[in-house]
């Protein structure tokens, strides 16, 4: 069999490579048209679609064949539209361009009719004879979100910035003012333009002034911070010379490679005024209080003594009126006797008076004896010595659930109880007369009450019960007593550091609630 033989030089051989090359050319292209994310258009110099990639198709909302053969104008809204043709039949005819080889932003129409922000490049080229456009247009919706994020982001700080009540100052590392904002020029009363480009230094009296530099270049040399991400306070200097206390917040922040520094400061010669002043009232109050407790100190030493001096004849008197009754009735005429009679009572009346004044100034010269206290069993001791009254009123006395186990004076706080719980007896006049005693637990320091469903007291006299020998009632309706009682127990609990305040509505109930510790 006879064999084809060629020269190896023959053009058959030479051109499968170069067809090979070709190909190969070609397919690298279509695979980067094809992958490519922008979206890739050509049309020709009337304007008519030649070609599209998959990511115009993507972009535009249209299949290949919906555009290809079409004018390109049908993928733009107007006035782009109408102005299309004649700008590309001007750059045919003059070739002045506009966008050709620049590129630009303009808008682009989707098939659904919506429209979004592009940029456009355009570039020219010749196929043989045909002159060709290619434009590689990219969505940039999101690049003008962002930025109009951004921008609004930068008006938001301006306005933050530029209406701040704060002085707002930005230095950079070697202390020379960059920026200051409106606050910065009212506080200091220069305007911007003498301050920007100067040392921070001229807003400082000494000994800041002259500490200011050493300290930027330390802290920039070593990282010892004294002020900056702490804050202090220090003293600024005015353009006319005048001196204020003001506080001083710095931060650091790097800007493109720089550091920078920002110091917000507030003008604190008011809060600085005021704490002057309330630090002379707490001192004068202090003095006050002082002078308030010794001469409590010396009126309940007075009671005390005045009282216990008076025991003496005042027992004697009465002991003189018993003699008198006694070994001479028989020579006294009715009259007499009764004026006697009275004489003995009133003695008796102002004894008790008496010892009511010195157990009230004897509550103020002891110590407290504060130890925890079974509050059940404080009461229940109560109970027992009032036992007998109880039973005759027909009192019945309540507790809702057991009291708690605090801290305090467990006798004193038996005479809180002994005397709420006699004045509940005693003010009641009700058929079927109860007293309850309870507390309320709020998280904070231990309310305890008494309530019961006595007479009440009208409003306008709430506050004068707690007033020594003060009585609303009566001495023959309620029975006796010399006012003291609640004086004493108002005494009692604010020696705990407590306080007490009554609730009542007349004819229905009052409600004692008080506390032993300070409120907090």
């Amino acid at each position: 069999m006879a064999h084809d033989q060629r020269p190896s030089g023959c053009p058959f051989h030479e051109s499968r490579p170069a067809e090979q090359a070709l190909q190969e050319s070609e397919a690298r292209t279509r695979a980067i048209l094809e992958t490519a994310v922008d979206a890739i258009i050509t049309i020709d110099e009337h304007g008519i679609i030649d070609s599209v990639n998959p990511a115009a198709v993507r972009l535009f909302g249209y299949t290949t064949e919906e555009v290809v053969g079409r004018n390109v104008k049908m993928l733009m809204p107007s006035p782009y539209r109408e102005e299309h043709d004649e700008y590309l039949s001007n750059y045919v005819t003059t070739g002045r361009k506009k966008i050709i080889g620049i590129g630009r932003e303009v808008v682009g129409l989707r098939k659904d009719g919506s429209t979004f922000p592009m940029h456009l490049a355009v570039s020219e080229l010749w196929l043989g004879p045909r002159r060709m456009f290619t434009g590689i247009t990219r969505d940039i919706t999101p690049l003008r979100s962002a930025m109009q994020r951004l921008q609004d982001s930068e008006a938001r700080n301006r306005a933050i910035l530029e209406t701040a009540v704060d002085a707002i100052i930005t230095i950079d590392e070697h202390g020379t003012i960059e920026s200051v904002n409106p606050s910065a020029e009212r506080l200091f009363g220069y305007p911007s333009a003498d301050m920007v480009g100067r040392n921070v230094k001229m807003l400082m009296p000494s000994p800041y002034r002259e500490e200011h530099d050493g300290y930027l270049h330390n802290y920039v040399t070593t990282g010892r911070k004294k002020i900056i991400g702490i804050g202090r306070e220090v003293v600024g200097l005015r353009k006319d010379g005048t001196t204020f206390p003001m506080d001083l917040a710095v931060s650091e922040v790097r800007l493109e490679g720089r550091r920078l520094f920002t110091g917000i400061v507030r003008d604190v010669s008011e809060r600085k005024a005021a704490e002057e002043r309330l630090h002379y009232y707490a001192q004068e109050l202090q003095e006050r209080n002082a002078e308030l407790l010794r001469s409590n100190q010396e009126l309940d030493d007075f009671a005390y003594i005045a009282s216990h001096d008076l025991k003496e004849p005042l027992r004697g008197i009465h002991n003189y009126a018993t003699f008198l009754l006694e070994d001479y009735a028989a020579r006294l005429d009715e009259e007499g006797r009764g004026k006697l009679h009275t004489l003995t009572y009133l003695t008796q009346r102002m004894d008790a008076f008496i010892d009511s004044l010195l157990e009230f100034s004897r509550v103020g010269r002891l110590d407290l004896a504060i130890q925890e206290t079974d509050l059940d069993r404080v009461l229940a001791d109560v109970v027992d010595s009032l036992r007998i009254g109880l039973d005759e009123r027909g009192v019945e006395v309540r507790i809702p659930r057991p009291l708690p186990t605090i801290r305090c004076d467990r006798v004193r706080v038996g005479e809180i109880f002994r005397n709420l719980v006699t004045n509940a007896m005693k003010y009641n006049d009700k058929p079927e007369k109860w007293v309850e005693v309870g507390f309320d637990d709020g998280g904070g320091p231990v309310v305890l009450y008494v309530r019961d469903n006595g007479i009440g007291i009208r409003e306008k006299h709430q506050d004068a019960i707690f007033r020594i020998f003060k009585r609303l009632h009566a001495r023959d309706k309620y029975g006796g007593g010399t006012g003291a009682g609640l004086t004493i127990v108002k005494k009692i609990v604010e020696r705990h550091g407590g306080r007490i305040w009554v609730e009542s509505t007349p004819d229905v109930g009052t409600t004692f609630r008080f506390t032993l510790a300070p409120d907090r």
